[in-house]
């Protein structure tokens, strides 16, 4: 075998989506129009339009749309903020780099995100805010309490919204839950424009500190007068021109995400040693189908087992938890956090992406369950 039939990720641009690019990338050329222009404020309007957020700020990265947000919310922000556990590292630093504090909380084993008892027992009277991940494109049942929990003791809540492109819960898209919502378009995202995120929120105020954060603290595009401490994390052109063909696409894509999510359910009923973790809402992203495994199985050899069927597993979301990385020892306090650790170490993702089949889909079914039988 050459390489494996099933891989974890793979983008998805229609030739049309290719050709419309293209036609953009031209004009920005020929133009010399290569940022601050029409396509990044067509892809803000319509990712803002999209979400139902009054304002969408375009930025570099995912991880930039953190910082700059944290950044904006300026006297507010001051002091600790309580992260997931089990969250991504930029989930971690962007606090950091935004100079705040870090303490973790644990998670629900079947939200993969904090609760209102985790976050109880993580508070602080330096707590400022609460940085909530929606792990996988999942946004737990318990937003809304954890909003009302946060507004009673004066926090604020930031919704990291990296994996949840689409993702609803009771009509309301991710990112619209608290003051603000990150997005990330890395290429391995629901959409991707290779590398872009964007900040989305109702906060008129808060919007416009972002967008002075990402322009060098710039009030005015292209004139050197600057008012804030702001770094360059503008999103350029060429990149949004990309992000908006990919947005357009993402009903379409999250219909064919659920289809496969839906064949690997049902697949996995009965099966011993996995259990699915499994979205309270619709719809949802689906940017992982995340498996739990029983104690007993090795994951690195099912993982092993499964790449010599043609399956190649991706990444955990995550590996490690936060405070196990070497880059956070120091920078976050150790914490007590058994239910986040014990769902990183026992977690597989299965392929899931639009351009595979089903047939894919149950190649991979069919190679987790060989490679659970080789476990005995």
């Amino acid at each position: 075998m050459t390489g494996p039939r099933v891989v974890p990720v793979r983008p998805d641009f229609p030739a049309e989506d290719i050709d419309t690019v293209l036609g953009a990338v031209r004009t920005c050329l020929e133009t010399g129009q290569l940022a601050q222009g029409a396509q990044v404020e067509a892809f803000e309007r319509e990712m803002a339009q999209y979400t139902g957020a009054r304002h969408a700020i375009a930025v570099a990265s995912g991880t930039a749309a953190l910082v700059c947000g944290l950044r904006a919310l300026g006297d507010r922000a001051g002091g600790e903020v309580l992260v997931p556990a089990n969250a991504f590292y930029s989930s971690a630093a962007a606090p950091l780099l935004a100079g705040l504090r870090v303490r973790l909380a644990d998670i629900d084993a079947g939200t993969l995100a904090p609760s209102v008892r985790t976050l109880e027992q993580a508070v602080t009277e330096d707590t400022t805010g609460v940085l909530l991940v929606h792990m996988g494109g999942l946004i737990t049942p318990d937003i809304e309490a954890i909003a009302d929990w946060c507004a009673q003791r004066g926090l604020w809540l930031f919704e990291d919204c990296a994996h949840a492109h689409g993702s609803r819960l009771g009509g309301r898209h991710a990112g619209t839950f608290g003051v603000a919502g990150a997005f990330s378009f890395f290429a391995t995202k629901v959409i991707t424009c290779g590398e872009g995120g964007m900040v989305t929120t109702d906060d008129d105020e808060l919007a416009h500190q972002v967008r002075l954060h990402r322009n060098l603290g710039k009030p005015e595009a292209w004139r050197s007068y600057h008012t804030a401490l702001g770094e360059n994390a503008r999103m350029s052109e060429l990149h949004a021109a990309v992000g908006r063909t990919q947005l357009r696409r993402l009903d379409g894509f999250l219909k064919t995400r659920d289809a496969l999510a839906q064949r690997y359910t049902a697949g996995l009923e009965g099966l011993p040693g996995v259990r699915p973790v499994l979205p309270p809402h619709s719809p949802v992203s689906w940017y992982k189908y995340v498996v739990m495994l029983d104690p007993s199985v090795d994951r690195q050899r099912l993982r092993a087992r499964m790449k010599d069927a043609g399956v190649q597993l991706g990444g955990e979301i995550y590996e490690l938890p936060l405070d196990a990385q070497p880059v956070f020892t120091g920078r976050i306090p150790a914490g007590d956090h058994p239910v986040a650790a014990d769902v990183c170490a026992r977690h597989i993702c299965l392929p899931l992406h639009t351009r595979m089949s089903e047939a894919d889909a149950d190649a991979v079914l069919r190679a987790l369950a060989s490679a659970l039988e080789s476990q005995d």
